[in-house]
């Protein structure tokens, strides 16, 4: 609601509404922090050009912090706004989407955090990036499987791509509740090197055995990597303790999601 309101005027400030002339965003630098004080001291003129420029940034810090958020604003215009959406896609394209997926990857590129603890955990694993995609190769055996996130050139208002490049020794079922796992994430705004350490820990999990979480269908959590570790009684399935929480509490009943025996 906050984007409906507001994201129609920051198209306008950015001349983005029919009939306008573009915002010249190139002469201006997203990164560079903005001095409201030196812009406001010029005057009138001076301080309609730093709205500009603010919405440029506001612009630019949605798609670098929530793309999807963006993105869901995009796809969700009425009717009677699509030549504004039209705009804003031209300008993105144009301004913003080459220095946002650049970011995303450079963070694949040096991995920290999650991805880091994860590529050391399972050193079978492997995941590099090129100009527009993050490729994850996990080697067992003699075999190499390869799957691809690709950032198409409207990132972030149109969503990444996850292919599989060589899919060897997992179930289609399996590689599907992958993809909808990693697509829920990216729903989230989740980084796209969250989104690579929950597939790399996906994968090690499958050929160590480990069974997906029944209600997820992802062997790793994706609040704080876990591993199913509540398994039913009866049905003997695991579940993700935090996955089993929140069904306890939207089903208002403590059975098992599977076989409705009390947990």
């Amino acid at each position: 609601r906050v984007l409906d309101a507001a994201m129609p005027w920051v198209c306008g400030l950015l001349g983005l509404a029919a009939g306008q002339r573009a915002f010249e965003a190139q002469r201006w630098d997203v990164d560079a922090p903005l001095d409201w004080q030196a812009w406001t001291a010029g005057g009138a003129a001076a301080a309609g050009l730093a709205l500009e420029v603010l919405a440029l940034h506001v612009v630019a810090g949605l798609a670098r912090v929530f793309p999807a958020t963006l993105r869901a604003w995009w796809a969700g215009l009425p009717q009677a706004h699509r030549a504004m959406g039209a705009a804003a896609e031209q300008f993105v394209v144009r301004h913003l989407a080459a220095p946002v997926a650049a970011a995303e990857l450079a963070r694949v590129r040096t991995p920290a955090g999650a991805l880091a603890r994860v590529l050391e955990e399972y050193d079978d694993a492997q995941v590099r990036a090129s100009a527009r995609q993050a490729t994850i190769t996990y080697t067992v055996d003699d075999t190499t499987l390869e799957l691809a996130i690709r950032l198409p050139p409207a990132y972030p208002l149109a969503p990444a791509a996850l292919d599989a490049v060589r899919r060897v020794a997992v179930p289609e079922a399996r590689w599907r509740a992958w993809v909808v796992a990693a697509q829920a994430q990216m729903a989230r705004n989740c980084r796209i090197d969250a989104v690579c350490a929950r597939i790399v820990g996906n994968i090690g999990a499958h050929f160590a055995g480990v069974e997906d979480c029944a209600i997820c269908y992802s062997a790793v959590a994706a609040l704080d990597g876990s591993l199913p570790s509540k398994q039913c009684p009866t049905c003997k399935n695991a579940f993700h303790r935090a996955c089993l929480y929140k069904w306890f509490r939207t089903s208002n009943q403590s059975s098992c999601p599977l076989c409705r025996n009390l947990f």
